[in-house]
């Protein structure tokens, strides 16, 4: 059985309605505001912003008993006035509004061959090949020479680097031939100056016999210092395709084959990779890279006729100077070490064969360059 609610006296009805109606009109009287506070959240409230003016969302104003709702702009869609633009340009200042270009990363002094690269802009794959070849200065003359690794390493001949056997041959020849000459000279001299004829003769050849001897003894002596100097020297000064200059180490020397490995330590170097002499064909274009004659960044193209007692033959020009620069293919591969000439005359200049070292071989001698294949090896065999 559900009770009986008792009527609500009137008095108390009229109350609660009074009370009613005066929230509701407090209400529509009240001003709702919507601002962001510091932190750039949206805030709804029906108190004022702290020292904010308020205006309606249409700028006029409010009725009376109408809310009014304060609306600020998001910040992507207000509009700024731009700054006045000077009248004449700040010094040290960009105008306002110009884009500014941030400086550029400069480039990195010990990627040699990123520079070479970018100064030579290399197009054809000799060409770029040519980017790793050096003129090697030593004590004994001026050779060639070429990176065969990306840290430095790089091939040129023995003779380039150390005297071989048949070096400074025609200053060792006129040195015997004025050794004769002061012999035969001093043995005529050896005769009393009373048994002369005109004694003013024996004195004018006592005086020219002093000076040949003492220009004997300094000659021979240069020769000997100089000869030494390069039987011990260690250090090597290299010039790049660009002409800059910089030292590169002995690292080894080969006493089976005409080779040296030189490294400049500390740089990232431009190399040319090595293809194994064995695909060459005959009537294949190869090319020397060298410095002959004292001519820098000198190429010069001929073909391959064929193989000479482990040494490759070609007829492209390797002219003194030429000695331990790279034989490369049309790829850009090296397949030899240009070393020597073969000519029907003595005159070294005259046509002939030009014999190359197989590329193989320099691999095989020399630890380091074995090692640095290796490694290379393993980095192309790991999994990405």
């Amino acid at each position: 059985m559900t009770p009986r609610r008792r009527p609500t006296p009137p008095l108390a009805r009229a109350a609660g309605l009074a009370t009613v109606l005066a929230l509701l009109a407090a209400s529509a009287a009240a001003e709702i505001y919507r601002y962001r506070d510091a932190n750039g959240s949206w805030v709804f409230s029906d108190r004022p912003p702290p020292q904010e003016q308020l205006r309606t969302h249409s700028g006029q104003s409010t009725a009376p008993g109408e809310p009014r709702v304060r609306v600020q702009p998001l910040p992507e869609t207000r509009q700024s006035t731009p700054p006045p633009q000077p009248s004449q340009p700040s010094q040290g200042r960009p105008p306002a509004g110009a884009e500014v270009a941030l400086p550029a990363k400069p480039a990195d002094p010990r990627r040699l061959d990123a520079r070479l690269a970018r100064h030579f802009e290399p197009v054809t794959p000799v060409e770029r090949s040519s980017l790793a070849v050096v003129t090697v200065h030593s004590q004994i003359g001026t050779g060639s020479g070429f990176f065969v690794t990306d840290d430095g390493l790089l091939l040129t001949n023995r003779h380039v680097v150390r005297p071989p056997p048949d070096w400074a041959a025609e200053e060792r020849a006129a040195l015997a031939a004025l050794k004769e000459q002061l012999d035969a000279m001093e043995q005529r001299l050896s005769l009393p100056r009373d048994r002369f004829s005109d004694p003013g003769d024996y004195d004018r050849g006592k005086r020219i016999f002093r000076e040949r001897s003492r220009d004997y003894r300094q000659a021979k002596r240069k020769l000997e210092m100089q000869r030494n100097a390069a039987l011990i020297q260690q250090a090597f000064e290299i010039q790049l395709k660009d002409g800059e200059r910089m030292s590169a180490d002995l690292v080894d020397v080969s006493e089976q084959h005409d080779l040296a490995l030189l490294r400049v330590s500390g740089y990232t170097t431009p190399f040319i990779r090595p293809t194994p002499s064995t695909r060459l064909h005959q009537t294949q274009r190869v090319y020397a890279i060298g410095s002959p004659l004292g001519i820098k960044d000198t190429v010069t193209a001929g073909i391959y006729t064929g193989r000479r007692e482990d040494m490759l033959v070609t007829d492209a020009r390797i002219l003194p100077g030429s000695s331990g620069g790279p034989l490369v293919t049309e790829e850009g591969s090296a397949i030899g070490i240009n070393t020597w000439k073969a000519t029907a005359e003595a005159d070294i200049k005259a046509r002939g064969f030009g014999l190359a070292i197989p590329i193989e071989a320099a691999f095989a001698e020399f630890p380091d360059l074995r090692a640095w294949r290796e490694v290379q090896h393993e980095r192309m065999s790991a999994p990405p």
